[in-house]
Parts: C-alpha cells; sequence; structure tokens
C-alpha cells in the first residue's frame, strides 16, 4: 500500500508529460543539430575560412621561418589536411623560394607524411632554402623521436632561365635528442641511371656539427642547382654538370667541403676569370681530391682535358716564360695573331702549400723524346716542366691583380700557409 501511494504522488499530469517529453528532446536532440548545422555554416562562410587561412599562415610561417600563403586549407579528417596554392618567400626580400599546387598531409603513430604535388624551387633562393631547413629542423633536438616522410613524382628548380627537373623525390626527417637526419634521393629528367642520388644532411646536436653530403651516383648534376651552396661552381659555366661525391662540414660560422668527380662542359673562359679569360672552349675537369675550407682552396688534385679550345697568345708567351713551357715554337706566340687554336689539352694539377705543380696529360709524338704533353697550339708541342712548382705568392698576386681591374664574380680564395 505505501507504494502504490508514492507511485500516485509521483505521477504526472497528462499535459506535464507532453511537456517534459519536449523539453527531453529539444535538449538531446534538436539543440545538437542546431549546433551541427549552425557550426558548418559558420565553416563555410568566408570569414571563418580567412581567419582559419591566417592562422595557420602564421603557425607555419613561425615554424618554417619563412613567409607562407596558401589558398585555402582543409581537414578532411582530424589526422589530415590539405593545402593548396602553397608559396613561400623569403621574409626579408619577399622573393618567393618555392611554389606547391597541392599538399596532402597525413599523422600516423610513426609521424608525418606528406605528398606534394608540383613543387617549384627558385633555385636563386635555394642558399635561403637550406639555411631554413637547417636552423629549423636541423638544430632543434627532439626529446622523443619523429618521423616526416614527404614524397613528389618531381621537383622543379628553377632560376629564370635554366630549368632542371628532378624525379621520384623521396625525402626523410628523423630528429631525435642527440642528433637528427635529412635523408632525400631522387633521379633527373632525360636520364637513365641504375641508382637514385642521394643528398643527406646529418646534424649533431652535441657538438653542434652539421655535415652535408652529396653523392650523385651516375647521375649528373647540373652545377647551376649547387652554386648557392658552393659559390666557386659558378665559375664552371651554365653548362656544367657534376658526377661524383661533396662532403661538407660546418660548426658556427666556419666550415669546410671536399670534392671528388668529373665536372662535365666546364667553360674554359670562367674557369680561368681569375686570370683575365685567356681560354675560351668547353672540357672536362676531373677532380682527385679538392678541400676548400671557409671558401679558400687547401688542396687541389685533378685533370683538365679538352679537344679544342683557343688561348690569348700574350698570356701563352707570360705563361711560357714563367712555368719554362717546353716547346718547338721559333717564335713568341703573339705572332700567331691575339688567340691560337689548342687541341688535345690535357693538364694534370697539383695545388698545396707548397704551390702549384703541373704536368702533361697527352701523349707526345712518336717519333720524338718528349714527356707527356700539356696542348698542341699551332700544331706546336707544349710540355711543362715538370721540376718547376708555381710559390701560392705568385698565384695570389696574378689572381689580386685582375681582380682590382674586374667587377665580376670573384672565385675562392687561394690558401697560402699551413692549415
Amino acid at each position: 500500500m505505501p507504494s502504490n501511494s508514492r507511485k500516485k504522488r509521483l505521477r504526472f499530469h497528462e499535459s506535464t508529460q507532453r511537456a517534459l517529453c519536449r523539453m527531453v528532446f529539444l535538449w538531446l536532440a534538436l539543440v545538437p543539430v542546431f549546433g551541427v548545422v549552425s557550426y558548418s555554416i559558420l565553416l563555410a562562410t568566408p570569414w571563418y575560412q580567412s581567419h582559419q587561412n591566417e592562422t595557420w599562415q602564421r603557425r607555419l610561417s613561425d615554424n618554417l621561418g619563412v613567409e607562407v600563403h596558401f589558398k585555402s586549407i582543409e581537414f578532411p579528417r582530424p589526422n589530415k589536411f590539405r593545402v593548396c596554392d602553397l608559396v613561400c618567400s623569403n621574409a626579408e626580400t619577399g622573393r618567393e623560394i618555392l611554389t606547391i599546387a597541392q599538399v596532402n598531409a597525413y599523422i600516423d603513430r610513426s609521424g608525418w607524411l606528406v605528398d606534394v604535388s608540383s613543387p617549384v624551387l627558385n633555385g636563386q633562393q635555394i642558399q635561403t632554402a637550406m639555411q631554413a631547413v637547417h636552423d629549423r629542423f636541423l638544430c632543434r633536438p627532439q626529446n622523443s623521436a619523429g618521423l616526416l616522410g614527404l614524397a613528389m613524382q618531381d621537383l622543379s628548380v628553377s632560376d629564370g632561365s635554366m630549368t632542371t627537373k628532378f624525379q621520384n623525390v623521396k625525402v626523410g626527417f628523423k630528429p631525435t635528442e642527440a642528433t637528427s637526419t635529412l635523408m632525400v634521393s631522387y633521379s633527373l629528367e632525360g636520364q637513365n641511371s641504375s641508382g637514385l642520388a642521394s643528398f643527406s644532411i646529418d646534424r649533431d646536436h652535441i657538438s653542434e656539427t652539421t655535415k652535408w653530403t652529396i653523392n650523385s651516383n651516375d647521375i649528373s648534376i647540373p652545377c647551376n642547382v649547387l652554386s648557392e651552396r658552393f659559390p666557386a661552381l659558378k665559375f664552371l659555366g651554365d653548362q656544367a654538370r657534376f658526377r661524383g661525391t661533396i662532403d661538407w662540414w660546418q660548426k658556427n660560422q666556419h666550415w669546410e667541403a671536399s670534392l671528388r668527380g668529373d665536372f662535365q662542359s666546364v667553360d674554359f673562359a670562367m674557369a680561368s676569370m681569375p686570370f683575365g679569360k685567356p681560354m675560351h672552349g668547353i672540357g672536362t675537369l676531373s677532380i682527385g681530391n679538392a678541400v676548400i675550407s671557409d671558401g679558400a682552396f687547401r688542396e687541389f688534385r685533378g685533370l683538365l682535358t679538352g679537344d679544342s679550345c683557343t688561348v690569348d697568345t700574350e698570356w701563352l708567351d707570360a705563361t711560357t716564360s714563367s712555368l719554362k713551357l717546353l716547346t718547338t715554337a721559333e717564335q713568341p706566340w703573339r705572332q700567331m695573331g691575339p688567340f691560337a687554336s689548342a687541341s688535345r689539352l690535357g693538364i694534370r694539377f697539383t695545388l698545396d702549400s707548397r704551390g702549384l705543380k703541373l704536368t702533361g696529360a697527352t701523349p707526345p709524338p712518336p717519333d720524338q723524346n718528349w714527356p707527356l704533353l700539356a696542348a698542341y697550339v699551332g700544331n706546336k708541342p707544349i710540355a711543362c716542366d715538370e721540376s718547376t712548382i708555381v710559390p701560392l705568392q705568385i698565384l695570389t698576386n696574378a689572381q689580386a691583380a685582375y681582380s682590382k681591374s674586374s667587377n665580376e664574380l670573384q672565385p675562392a680564395r687561394i690558401a697560402s700557409g699551413r692549415r
């Protein structure tokens, strides 16, 4: 009986029950639906799209150290986003560094996976791009290991006059508390290769040292792509290509690089610029080993070859006298005119702290007792006196004398003295 009385006391009037049902339905059904619909409408408004773009542009700009702008950003899922028409610019000059048609990024437990469509890198801003990668990514130790994987079908590098297209580009970035490593593999359009070229950067956070390594495998890399990072390569000409390895160490403001490999299609006029462009033609520069420290050559061993070129005869007369070149010419070279034709060029050279030593690399005439020849000029053989070593001071003075009268870009210095 007591329970029945309590039920009677809790029983609501029918109109009250209907009011309670309407209230529960309102809060559990209509309000969430209204909230979702309102939020969806808000996301679609131009104001919200603009606000979201500005927020993410500021966030990416702060993280990357460059000005970032894009047309739109979307979030199909909480762990995925899509960016369209992305542009990265130099924060100081405003010049474009990189443009990308679309970026699709996805994150899982291993890290970020990014797919990039139609990227174009400004060849004149490679130094800025590499510096941003070095300072903003590699120099930041991570307490927990993360992984960034980036893939693209192709990457175009354009400096306004020439475009180089890299294909099958894959980038991996793994930061840790002790070291950070960036690895890049790629091929070049129009070149058949048995393997991929590689480029890696290793940052040691303990010693604060960065090591850059380029291994071209059997791919010939256009030197204009590397010239912003290695200015001395600009003196090989616009058509020069490199096949070999480059190792480069950097600590604070000091750096040292070593090169081994072949430079093809070298412009002799550009290569001889420090001494007044006395040679004109195209050839190959093979480097056995070259060491450059803080912009100065410490060691340079290699071979210069070419089928044909022209030589300034007045310069050739001075060189023949100073280097004690051997020749069968009976009169000064300048009597041939301002320029003379040279063929079968082959010169081995060694530059170190003692000076410059030159030797020939072209076989001599079979009926003459000659050392290996440096070239034939006007059908006359020229050979180097292998006992002659040109002191560094003479080379430095010759380079300085030409530099004072020229406003053109200056090459790497010739180091003198001990390291």
